[in-house]
């Protein structure tokens, strides 16, 4: 008797590493962002005066703020992995800049439509998709990894999008132009499916 138990023991023990070596943790950062901007303004640097024009998908910071002219950070994903693959996901941002205030960190999935950052403006971004995450940051904090699992498991061919927007204050953090760009960090079971 005492042989059965120490063999089944043995043998749960066995699976139960067989599956944690199966789990891989994978990090992979942003491939493109942009600032979107959504304006009823003229803008003189933009093409035809127009703010939605504007592409803004080479500058070294993304921004997103709330008023008169509404800016949105779009962000893509190339993930490494079959989204069935996902157990998990999150994303990071790096460091907000002059995050002095309060702030409401809204993440939405952007629709399936491509978009470069050489190009992408108000007129032909993808659409919004549905509310992930509302983070609520106080003054002076980054923003951690946020759940973005759904995002992840509903990407197409690997390649998915990110919106962040602002509640009510401006926030700004760099970009991928920066060097610092947002991260994917993602778990997988290579059993699931």
């Amino acid at each position: 008797m005492k042989f059965c138990s120490a063999v089944i023991a043995l043998v749960a023990t066995t699976l139960a590493t067989v599956v944690v070596a199966e789990s891989r943790n994978i990090t992979t950062p942003a491939v493109q962002d942009a600032t979107i901007l959504r304006s009823s303004t003229t803008c003189a640097e933009c093409p035809e005066s127009d703010c939605n024009k504007c592409a803004l998908g080479r500058n070294n910071t993304l921004v997103a703020s709330t008023g008169v002219s509404y800016y949105q950070a779009l962000v893509g994903f190339h993930m490494p992995v079959a989204a069935f693959q996902v157990k998990s996901c999150s994303v990071q941002i790096p460091a907000m800049l002059r995050n002095d205030k309060t702030i409401n960190v809204i993440i939405s999935q952007a629709g399936t439509a491509s978009w470069s950052e050489d190009t992408v403006n108000s007129g032909n971004a993808p659409n919004f998709g549905n509310v992930i995450a509302s983070v609520q940051l106080p003054p002076y904090n980054n923003l951690g990894p946020v759940d973005v699992t759904t995002a992840c498991r509903s990407a197409i061919e690997g390649e998915f999008s990110l919106y962040f927007a602002a509640g009510t204050e401006r926030y700004e953090f760099w970009s991928r132009d920066s060097g610092n760009p947002a991260l994917l960090h993602i778990t997988t079971n290579d059993n699931d499916e």
